[in-house]
């Protein structure tokens, strides 16, 4: 069955929204870095803080509000904080559930994070990385910051930019084609002027004389 999006008295479904906007960003996830406290993370004792702040994830915007802490807990292993968005979980009118901050552990070293298609699939988990770190049970250590960082001002400077040196580039070539400086008639027609061979001579002459002798 055939939907309409962006179409009148019809709903713009999130699924279709999410990859428009994954596609305008090329697939690119990150902080909005102009936009409250850009998610700052910071760590005291076991714990962790994600200040203020909104993050891109696959085409969904998600907005921390007011700033969350989450305890990392006290064993000797290595830490990753991520948000995870997870479409096989449903919404309520009342509760969000489909992402989350987590903290993913390993014994042996930093974990690796699960990253499914849910752009083309609307379902499955992506999580995305804040800051990794190890734990004991004296707390947080070897604490990095991996936020990615989404600078929406530098990508329209980006697009106009490009935008601008096509136009100038077709308006060159339309120049060169208007004065004929790089045109010659293969067959039929007429070239007035002079006619020159790379090395600056004047052939002009010859050609008179051919169409005498023709």
């Amino acid at each position: 069955m055939l939907k309409g999006h962006v179409f009148s008295k019809q709903i713009f479904g999130n699924p279709i929204f999410a990859l428009f906007i994954n596609t305008f960003l090329n697939g690119k996830d990150g902080v909005s870095n102009n936009y409250k406290n850009g998610m700052q993370v910071t760590y005291s004792g076991s714990n962790v803080t994600v200040a203020s702040g909104a993050v891109c994830i696959q085409g969904r915007f998600l907005e921390e509000d007011t700033g969350s802490t989450i305890p990392a807990g006290a064993d000797t292993v290595y830490c990753k904080l991520v948000i995870e968005v997870n479409l096989d979980l449903q919404n309520t009118e009342s509760q969000f559930n489909q992402a989350s901050y987590k903290v993913v552990k390993s014994a042996s070293g930093y974990p690796n994070l699960t990253q499914t298609n849910i752009v083309k699939n609307n379902a499955g988990v992506y999580q995305y990385e804040l800051a990794r770190f190890r734990t004991n049970a004296s707390g947080i250590t070897d604490f990095q910051d991996e936020r990615t960082f989404l600078d929406f001002d530098t990508i329209y400077d980006e697009m106009e930019a490009e935008y601008g040196a096509v136009l100038q580039q077709l308006k060159d070539e339309l120049d060169r084609i208007k004065d004929q400086s790089d045109v010659l008639l293969k067959t039929g027609g007429t070239v007035s002027g002079k006619i020159e061979v790379g090395t600056g001579g004047d052939i002009s002459g010859n050609i008179s004389a051919n169409a005498r002798n023709g």
